[in-house]
């Protein structure tokens, strides 16, 4: 167990730093997941089932909302940036982009008060 929770430690750290040093922001999104992965892990190597599997549902619903936002992002940057994949996922190029999509920032706020809530509601089904 404590070679799982090593394992789990190692991984959390790793795809952090991995994925503050990305431009690219699927590639950060990777990452991050990675590192959440790691967190999975290292409530398994401490002997806590219940919360690795929570963990684990959970992250998987608010990254595949991630993702969607980001495949968001990137279409609309195509407009600003051109057709090319290099330019319209790097992040550095996004700056100022609260002026091109204000209509944005409403549906992100929608898509992320429903993960909130399946999250919480994920808490509820957890107690017995």
């Amino acid at each position: 167990m404590n070679l799982i929770s090593l394992i789990g430690i190692i991984t959390i750290l790793l795809g952090a730093t991995l994925a503050l040093a990305q431009k690219d922001i699927k590639r950060s999104l990777a990452y991050s997941t990675m590192s959440q992965l790691g967190y999975t892990m290292l409530a398994l190597g401490m002997g806590s089932y219940r919360a690795a599997l929570f963990h684990l549902i959970t992250h998987a619903y608010s990254k595949a909302l991630l993702f969607l936002g980001s495949g968001s992002i990137i279409h609309s940057m195509e407009a600003i940036v051109g057709y090319s994949p290099d330019k319209s996922q790097n992040m550095v190029l996004m700056g100022g982009f609260n002026k091109t999509c204000a209509n944005y920032k409403k549906y992100l706020f929608i898509r992320y008060t429903l993960s909130l809530w399946y999250s919480a509601s994920c808490l509820f089904l957890v107690q017995r």
